[in-house]
């Protein structure tokens, strides 16, 4: 007879066989022993933890010849068919491979007939989250309402995959992970009655190692036997598994707490030579360390499903590391375990983080205090302290050695706020600069700093979403930049005038490049300022004309051809249009050739110019 597999030779064949799930089993049996049996079942949990063979006992204790019962015979033909996987009634579907549309339809076509030989046809579909969500609608009406003799058994490792409706329709069992005693005590059980002879340390390694799942623990087993031939011992388990040893493990934690960095790398490149796994190092290195804490903060080891190490061990390493260290050097072992999945060099990652272990002062922490002197970790505390509370009284004493700033007069604090509010920075208030002269207009042609010119070139870099202001200051070069004035020299004696249209735009971007409320002055080629006109203030140098009297102007009355270019001037430039009387040429108070200027002002504050604003037959130079 073909060798059978101990998972397989040892699954459970009644509730009372099942290991860790004692909730579940127990009330599986009431329902059917008071005959409320469920339509649906969804059995959720862990791999190798009896989701699969729970769902095989329910289908013989409800096609038992003896039954429905909650202890099946075994015995019977039912539950010999139901064992071996040969019943007529008992279906087990793999959703991993019948997951479509199509395996459900005929599935629903199926249903509909008696059983075979039992009272139950039951439908056991494992690995549901696998089906399509279209196999899943297509199963929705049948699983809601089957017909009496059908019993659908669900299983799933992920149960948050399946829809919130299947989920709805079924009675829910969580499965949970298996204890670690309680996988020692049924492979104790399972190698006595199988005549397999093994230590208990043996056992329990395979239990940890089998991470809750009874399947796993059993395989494990089964291997080791094969392996070692005779006796099943924690060396052969350890050397069939790649696990690195405890040996290592304690070497290395000394080593750590010692700073000992040559040991930890010629310790890890032995491992390696070995053909050891390095994911396998930090694995274990960290479940080390979590036993090392779990010792400090409980005291006791017992029930905590650790990694089998002696307590004396525990008690001496746990003493060289703090709480705050361990948890630490965990959180740094997970972030390499992380990294070592993507990196190009995992022996590099593995080296660093050794190597970060061993010097804590890269992590924040103090170096390791050996646990035999106390005392002497109480005065190293107390020379620290003395050395910060110098150090503040150090610095508390140049603090009060800085003078105090002086108060700001009244006037002053009210001239800023007002600043502030306007945006402009007045005269008063502006900062004096060793290069500033006294009048702005002496050093137009003064050579141009670094710094204007830097400013300039970001002026033309943002000017470039409006083409007519960048054609116009594209042929200009900064002359000169104070703390209240920017000075930029045209070519052309027409420039200046054509570039006062933006000065507006100019001057708030200006504003924003440097901070301050710069001035635009623009020079053409006879070095004769062009300001921007404002309201009630006079050009330096110039004769201002009387204010002429003025009269309403009734734009309605102009002709139509006449009447559209005054009010594109009026959207381009702001204001309004006022009717002045202009004194003949030959009266002797008016102004002739230079002192000639604009009579009529702009208005104070014009809207910013856009690019649908700007003039479209701008001079090109």
């Amino acid at each position: 007879m073909a060798y059978v597999a101990l998972y397989r030779k040892w699954r459970p064949g009644t509730f009372s066989d099942l290991v860790g799930q004692d909730a579940v089993s127990r009330t599986l049996a009431n329902a059917i022993e008071s005959g409320r049996i469920g339509h649906a079942y969804l059995f959720s949990g862990p791999r190798g933890t009896g989701k699969t063979s729970t769902a095989k006992i329910l289908a013989k204790g409800l096609n038992c010849a003896h039954g429905p019962t909650a202890e099946p015979c075994g015995t019977c033909e039912a539950c010999k068919h139901i064992a071996d996987g040969s019943s007529m009634d008992v279906f087990e579907i793999d959703a991993a491979s019948n997951r479509g549309i199509d395996e459900i339809r005929d599935l629903r076509e199926k249903v509909k007939f008696a059983p075979v030989d039992g009272r139950y046809k039951v439908y056991i579909i494992d690995e549901v989250h696998m089906l399509t969500m279209e196999a899943f609608n297509a199963l929705l009406k049948t699983l809601e309402e089957p017909p009496a003799h059908v019993v659908f058994i669900l299983a799933t490792t992920e149960a948050h995959k399946v829809p919130a409706t299947i989920q709805s329709r079924c009675q829910r069992f969580d499965f949970r992970r298996i204890t670690a005693e309680e996988i020692r005590t049924r492979l104790a059980y399972v190698a006595k009655e199988s005549g397999i002879e093994a230590e208990e340390s043996a056992l329990a390694l395979i239990a940890v190692q089998a991470d809750g799942g009874m399947r796993d623990a059993l395989s494990i087993l089964d291997q080791c036997s094969a392996v070692a031939g005779g006796k099943v011992t924690a060396k052969s388990v350890s050397r069939v598994l790649g696990l690195i040893g405890h040996e290592w493990i304690f070497r290395m934690t000394r080593a750590v707490a010692e700073g000992r960095t040559q040991e930890i790398l010629a310790g890890l490149a032995q491992l390696i030579q070995g053909g050891k796994d390095l994911r396998q190092v930090l694995v274990e290195l960290t479940l080390h360390l979590r036993s090392l804490m779990i010792f400090q903060a409980a005291g006791t080891v017992e029930e905590m499903d650790l990694y089998a190490e002696p307590e004396d061990v525990l008690k001496a390493q746990s003493a060289c590391f703090s709480t705050a260290r361990i948890m630490q050097m965990i959180r740094r072992l997970h972030e390499a375990l992380a990294e070592l999945k993507w990196s190009p060099q995992p022996r590099i990652t593995v080296e660093v983080a050794l190597l970060a272990l061993a010097q804590p002062e890269t992590e924040g922490h103090a170096p390791p205090v050996a646990s035999a002197a106390p005392a002497k970790s109480g005065v190293q505390d107390g020379a620290r302290l003395a050395e910060l509370e110098a150090k503040v009284a150090s610095l508390s004493a140049a603090l009060s050695a800085i003078p105090a700033p002086k108060a700001r007069a009244p006037q002053r604090v009210r001239m800023e706020k007002a600043a502030e509010e306007s945006g402009r920075i007045p005269p008063a208030l502006a900062p004096a600069s060793p290069m500033a002269p006294a009048a702005s207009h002496a050093v137009r042609r003064a050579p141009a700093s670094a710094e204007a010119k830097e400013v300039y070139a970001r002026l033309l870099k943002r000017l470039e979403g409006n083409p007519s202001a960048h054609a116009c200051f594209q042929d200009g070069k900064p002359a000169g930049m104070t703390e209240s004035t920017f000075t930029v020299a045209f070519n052309s004696s027409m420039r200046p005038s054509l570039a006062r249209i933006f000065s507006r735009t100019v001057e708030r971007i200006l504003r924003e490049e440097t901070g301050y409320a710069l001035r635009l002055i623009c020079t053409g080629e006879d070095d004769s300022p062009v300001l921007p006109c404002r309201t009630g203030e006079k050009r330096p140098g110039k004769k201002t004309m009387p204010a002429a009297p003025k009269k309403e102007f009734d734009l309605d009355s102009v002709a139509p051809e006449e009447r559209a270019p005054l009010q594109n001037a009026m959207h381009i430039l702001g204001g309004t249009v006022e009717v002045v009387e202009v004194p003949d040429d030959d009266a002797p108070d008016a102004p002739h050739g230079a002192d000639a200027h604009c009579d009529v002002p702009l208005p104070d504050d014009p809207p910013p110019l856009s690019d649908a604003d700007a003039p479209k037959d701008e001079p090109s130079g």
